[in-house]
């Protein structure tokens, strides 16, 4: 969260960019608010779930949250800036978000809360496509987008049988 408020800063005399860097810590924020519920949760659980296995995960996610984070003190193009973003957003932060949700919350509450994540994915991507030429940038941040979408509709129930 705090490295998309840098961003905005960084990027504060363009509006469009600022407010796109504040819509994403604001995506983050949410992150925090849903680990925070989930906390409570497993709190007040009247048996404590067993949470999947995530070390590893969240170790390397947080190394690289870390990295990024010390990164976006630096001045940098807008095209490293979304660079940094399609890292931080492939850091699988979101999957193991996802994954403690499922354990506790709404099938429809996780959705949601993917349909947002796609959206916000999406908007990384057309802001990529407007302010580079970075091809290889727009392939990752649409692939990221896709494994998204392809994980949600994985998880949808098939309609009808054959």
């Amino acid at each position: 969260m705090s490295t998309y408020v840098k961003l905005a800063n960084t990027f504060k005399d363009d509006p469009e960019l600022h407010d796109f860097w504040m819509g994403m810590a604001r995506h983050e924020a949410a992150h925090v608010g849903a680990l925070d519920l989930l906390a409570v949760m497993i709190e007040q659980a009247e048996t404590t779930p067993r949470p999947p296995r995530i070390a590893a995960g969240a170790a390397a996610a947080a190394a690289t949250i870390e990295r990024l984070h010390e990164e976006a003190d630096q001045p940098m193009t807008v095209a490293r800036a979304f660079d940094l973003a399609v890292e931080l957003e492939s850091s699988e932060v979101e999957d193991l978000v996802f994954d403690l949700f499922a354990m506790l919350a709404n099938p429809d509450e996780r959705d949601q809360a993917e349909q947002m994540l796609v959206h916000d994915l999406s908007a990384l991507s057309l802001m990529i496509e407007k302010h580079t030429d970075d091809d290889a940038l727009l392939a990752r941040a649409d692939a990221l987008v896709e494994r998204h979408i392809d994980r949600r509709e994985a998880r949808k129930p098939a309609s009808g049988t054959a």
